[in-house]
């Protein structure tokens, strides 16, 4: 057509599994485009399953559909007839009718099951109705009880087939189904139970898939000429863009190919050499490609860095012979110790309580790609709108694949993929894709959890009361720094603080008195203590202070600091009787045999000394 035009898909595997979390963060990807941003749209909602038990289906299916129609720009939807937009695809109706009066005149068939696909799937609808009104017609049964609807999956048409026998008794002339995968199912099922087809009763199908050309019997068929549905859609888009006058739907042609599960000669043969060669070849090449993504799965696994897992994910799959990728990730993906709030329930949940979204995108993401230059990890910070419509800027004719990155629902960003259309076929893409997740979010779980550790160990080591550190924190931070200091021979101060006549405090105003009498003195140690000091509350009314080495009148200075604090403190308070505290201070010599608990027992002893000499003036 000479036009050059980029493509922009936006892909989801929701349809894949059944969980409702998955499916949720599979499906945000939907909320990615603003569609008015585009000259025309194409929707192919198939892959959505529209029932709420699938997982939030339904919810997506009315997004898309609502935001489309509200661009005001040319909506083509593919194999699904939705009020306001063009329809691009086959006449399901029709294309079923052949098939319907093949059987009914070439094979005499009057008794029918019919195992098809999800009810509130519009193609499986049509082609239901179009076997209904047939029969009708001619006064053929048709009734509920021959049928059974579930997926378009092989193993609905073993159930399907299972069921209906077991329900009649008796088998029929014909099982018409909806797609190839249930017309397989239905042989598979009829052969373990001893029958033959067509030899027993006909099946037909639907898609002409290769697994209606090549299994045994080949099953009859219809030709959907899907290679057709982009050239229609193309020249549909370019007439509207011209301003010429277009039809509503755009029918794609049809074609009946009737195969053995009919009885019939083949009027064409199938190269079944030609077909296992390609598809040895094939497992070679996912042969290879599962070997590429164990070794990234196995790589990641190790990444000690975000940017170690950037670049793993960025050059691990060579064979994706793609132009270029990039991963543009929510800023927080790499924030690995912030909290949504101050309890511990919200440190422990790690991703959600607000951290990730769970519908849209946050305003600003982080772009990761190879800088080609450096071949090195290149990542910019830019609004989301600006980021995405920056891509406009290249030439046409490209392709732009965009996959959904998430952590169950938690959505943590997306990955584009740059000229690789091809890849839309390729059966390992959901898989690398899970794998760079999976291996995505055990990185962050367990950086958060690191962080979390840390956390749960500090608050441990800490005294409730006071904040400060307690017995736990003398031992795990206080003597850490006694060692390290003792092996680069690098002396201390340690300073041992007693609070006076504390008793007196708990028996004549009440433990509430002295609670806040020792929180008073916490608060003044650590507004004075040095940033590099550990300031510990050894218990009750007892407290220590290690801290690099002090001269005299710089330990002296601290004291009385702490002192005049306390005082102050307690004139504000209108405590009802003084504070005040004896201490005592001693310098380590690392040269010497002792631990630390010698020096706090001398700096005890010390500040025994000194607090006896205050009581004598006291009294």
């Amino acid at each position: 057509m000479g036009e050059e035009i980029n493509l922009y898909i936006f892909r989801s595997a929701g349809a894949w599994t059944l969980d409702r979390n998955y499916n949720i963060g599979e499906y945000n990807i939907y909320q990615l485009p603003d569609f008015t941003e585009f000259d025309g749209i194409i929707l192919d909602v198939n892959s959505i399953h529209q029932r709420e038990q699938y997982g939030c289906g339904a919810a997506s299916w009315e997004y898309l559909i609502s935001a489309a129609r509200q661009s005001g720009k040319p909506v083509l939807s593919l194999a699904n007839r939705i009020e306001g937009f063009y329809y691009v695809g086959i006449d399901n109706y029709a294309a079923m009718l052949p098939m319907m009066e093949h059987v009914f005149y070439e094979h005499g068939c009057r008794n029918f099951w019919f195992v098809m696909g999800p009810r509130d799937n519009y193609e499986n609808g049509q082609r239901m109705q179009a076997v209904i009104d047939f029969l009708k017609e001619r006064n053929v049964p048709c009734g509920e009880e021959r049928f059974f609807c579930e997926s378009f999956e092989i193993k609905s048409g073993y159930r399907g087939f299972l069921k209906l026998h077991q329900m009649h008794g008796q088998l029929p002339q014909a099982v018409i189904c909806a797609n190839d995968e249930i017309a397989v199912g239905v042989c598979k099922a009829a052969a373990e139970r001893g029958f033959s087809v067509p030899e027993d009763f006909i099946v037909t199908g639907f898609d002409n898939f290769d697994k209606a050309a090549y299994f045994s019997p080949r099953i009859t068929t219809v030709d959907q000429k899907q290679e057709m549905l982009v050239e229609k859609s193309m020249e549909l888009f370019l007439h509207i863009w011209n301003g010429e006058p277009v039809e509503e739907c755009y029918y794609t042609e049809t074609e009946c190919v009737f195969w053995d599960s009919c009885g019939c000669p083949a009027d064409v043969e199938t190269d079944l050499a030609a077909y296992v060669r390609r598809n040895v070849l094939m497992e070679a090449e996912l042969a290879g490609q599962d070997e590429e993504i164990k070794m990234l799965e196995y790589e990641l696994l190790y990444c000690k860095t975000p940017e170690e897992v950037y670049g793993k994910i960025l050059k691990g799959i060579p064979s994706m012979q793609c132009e270029d990728m990039f991963l543009v990730l929510d800023e927080k993906i790499e924030d690995f110790q912030s909290v949504a709030g101050d309890g511990l329930e919200d440190i422990v949940n790690l991703c959600g309580n607000g951290r990730f979204h769970e519908i849209g995108y946050p305003g600003r993401m982080k772009k990761i790609c190879i800088d080609p230059e450096s071949g090195k990890i290149k990542m910019e910070t830019q609004s989301r709108k600006r980021l995405f419509s920056s891509l406009d800027k290249e030439k046409g004719g490209r392709e732009y694949l965009f996959l959904p990155f998430h952590f169950s629902q938690y959505t943590v960003g997306y990955m584009v993929i740059i000229n690789s259309l091809y890849l839309m076929e390729k059966r390992y893409l959901n898989k690398l894709m899970s794998t760079i997740m999976t291996g995505m979010e055990n990185f962050y779980r367990n950086k958060r959890l690191e962080y979390i550790n840390r956390e749960l160990e500090e608050i441990s080591m800490r005294d409730a009361m006071t904040g400060l550190y307690n017995r736990l924190g003398y031992q795990n931070q206080a003597c850490r720094i006694f060692r390290e200091c003792k092996e680069k021979d690098r002396n201390l101060s340690i300073v041992f603080l007693d609070m006076d006549r504390l008793k007196y405090m708990n028996d004549t105003f009440g433990h509430e008195c002295g609670d806040l009498a020792i929180k008073v003195t916490a608060r003044a140690i650590l507004r004075y203590c040095p940033d590099d000091a550990v300031a510990i509350r050894m218990g009750g009314d007892e407290f220590l202070i290690v801290l690099s080495k002090l001269g005299t009148e710089e330990i002296t200075e601290l004291v009385n600091s702490i002192r005049a604090d306390i005082c102050a403190r307690a004139k504000l308070l209108d405590f009802p009787c003084e504070l005040s505290i004896s201490a005592g201070s001693i310098d380590t010599d690392m040269r010497c045999s002792k631990e630390l608990d010698d020096y706090v027992r001398e700096a005890d002893e010390i500040m025994y000394q000194e607090k006896s000499a205050r009581k004598r003036q006291r009294e």
